[in-house]
Formats: structure tokens, C-alpha cells, sequence
């Protein structure tokens, strides 16, 4: 019966889908629609080298990445994205392995776009402490919070975001600590031949602490073929270390390629 329900739901109607994490990070300001569901799921594998990192991890394979949006109203989406299940490599060659952390999010859009002025939506975000800290260091054992301010527009045929934010970030090295961290983003999502989009993004983030601050450069190709939506993606570390605060590989990594596949259905 199982079997049964997930090949209906692979061929049913759907929209093409807008791309979001872990694909595109800077969001959408434009929800689903009522009774939208946006499913998807992938891998990702990410590297960083440096010979001071002995007891940080320098190269993580996430299995099962998977995205669930649901359009609640035609305004407000309820989101839930999962890191999945975490392979890392250590500096001194030794294996760890733990399972991802869980965030719950919804977004709601303010403002539909008009003809001088972009969509305008907000996105609250928590991340749930399911990776442990210690031995490895896979992630940070913390709940974490996330708000942006979401922008979109669409030029000629070229979709436009910017995100602006802030993240109140969990320390695991100091009991009762965190890090309050600014986050910005923007992405151009662009059509390349048919039923193809290219986009390039940067994503950087900045605070107090000596290791905050980090610059994303980011791009990846969408093709939709066969009722699917089939994403390559990858991103280059462009300033900052590779030094975590609390979680690895956020943001820190030399580079990262990933595979995601994703669908929309509208029950």
C-alpha cells in the first residue's frame, strides 16, 4: 500500500518548485498556496582542509537531506527541513557518525508583488539540538533561532531574493552562552534552455565572535523533467576561516556539491 501511495504521489499534477534549502539558502518571500506541498530529498557532501582542525571534522556526506512544506493558508507555510543522517571523516583519519538536526519554520508573506515594489515575506526558524557536540563535534547540541526579512522580485525573466536576518546561536562550549549572529543573502535564479534554471548566490553572516564571520559563494542548476524537479548544487568558502561556532560545516566549508529532487503537489 505504501508502494502504492508514493508512485501516485511521484506522478501527479504539479507546479514547478521554487527552489529552498538545502538547494537555494536565501529563501523565497513567495509561499506555496493553500494546500501546497512541496517534498523533496537529496545528499550533500561537504570539505574543508586544515591542519589546526585535528579534533573538527573535515569532510561530512549528509544521507537523506529531506524538505517538507506545506502551504497552511495561501500566506503562511509550515516548513520542516532535516539534515539527515551524518558520515564525517576526522583530521586524524578516524569515522564519526550521528543524525542531523531537525528545524521547524514557518514563513509568512506580507506583501505580493506589484509592479514597483517585490514580494515581502518574513521566516521564523528553530533549529532542534539532535546532533550532539561531543565527541565529534557534528553539530552543536543547542536549540538555535533564526528571523529574516524576505525580499523577492522578478526582472524581465530573472528571479531576484535578498534575505536579511538574525540568528541567536547556542554555544556548546560555555554552559548558559550564545552568539547573536546578522545574516544577508541575495540570489539570482535565471532560465537557462528548457525547463532548465541556473542561480548564483552569496551567503555571509557576521557577529562578535572571532570565528563569525564567513562569505558564501553558491550555484547549482534546476532541470524539471518527468514531474520532478532534479537539483545539482554546490558552494566555495570565499573569506572568512573554517572554524565553526558550535556545528560543522555551517557556512565553513571549502566547498560542497549536492544532489536534491524535489516535487510540488496540490492536494
Amino acid at each position: 500500500m505504501n508502494t502504492i501511495l508514493i508512485i501516485a504521489l511521484l506522478f501527479l499534477p504539479f507546479r514547478n518548485v521554487y527552489s529552498q534549502r538545502p538547494v537555494i539558502l536565501t529563501e523565497n518571500a513567495a509561499t506555496l498556496g493553500f494546500n501546497q506541498l512541496e517534498a523533496g530529498i537529496g545528499v550533500e557532501y561537504f570539505s574543508k582542509s586544515d591542519e589546526s582542525l585535528i579534533e573538527l571534522p573535515t569532510s561530512e556526506v549528509r544521507l537523506g537531506v529531506c524538505a517538507l512544506r506545506f502551504g497552511v493558508a495561501e500566506n503562511v507555510n509550515f516548513d520542516l527541513e532535516w539534515r539527515g543522517r551524518l558520515l564525517a571523516e576526522m583530521q586524524s583519519g578516524e569515522s564519526a557518525a550521528d543524525w542531523g538536526d531537525l528545524t521547524v519554520a514557518t514563513k509568512i508573506t506580507i506583501l505580493r508583488e506589484r509592479t514597483n515594489t517585490p514580494v515581502l515575506g518574513l521566516r521564523s526558524a528553530v533549529k532542534l539540538p539532535n546532533t550532539s557536540y561531543r565527541p565529534y563535534k557534528l553539530g552543536s547540541d543547542q536549540t538555535d533561532y533564526f528571523f529574516h526579512i524576505l525580499l523577492t522580485k522578478q526582472i524581465i525573466n530573472i528571479e531576484t531574493r535578498m534575505n536579511i536576518g538574525f540568528g541567536i546561536v547556542g554555544n556548546p562550549r560555555a554552559t548558559a552562552s550564545q552568539d547573536d549572529i546578522y545574516i544577508l543573502s541575495g540570489a539570482s535564479i535565471i532560465p537557462f534552455l528548457t525547463n532548465s534554471r541556473l542561480f548564483v548566490e552569496l551567503y555571509g553572516f557576521t557577529g562578535s565572535f572571532e570565528d563569525d564571520d564567513k562569505l558564501l559563494g553558491r550555484f547549482g542548476v534546476t532541470l524539471h523533467q518527468f514531474n520532478l524537479s532534479w537539483n545539482i548544487f554546490g558552494s566555495v568558502r570565499l573569506s572568512g576561516n573554517n572554524k565553526d561556532f558550535g556545528a560543522a560545516f555551517e557556512a565553513s566549508e571549502d566547498w560542497s556539491i549536492g544532489f536534491f529532487l524535489a516535487k510540488q503537489i496540490r492536494f
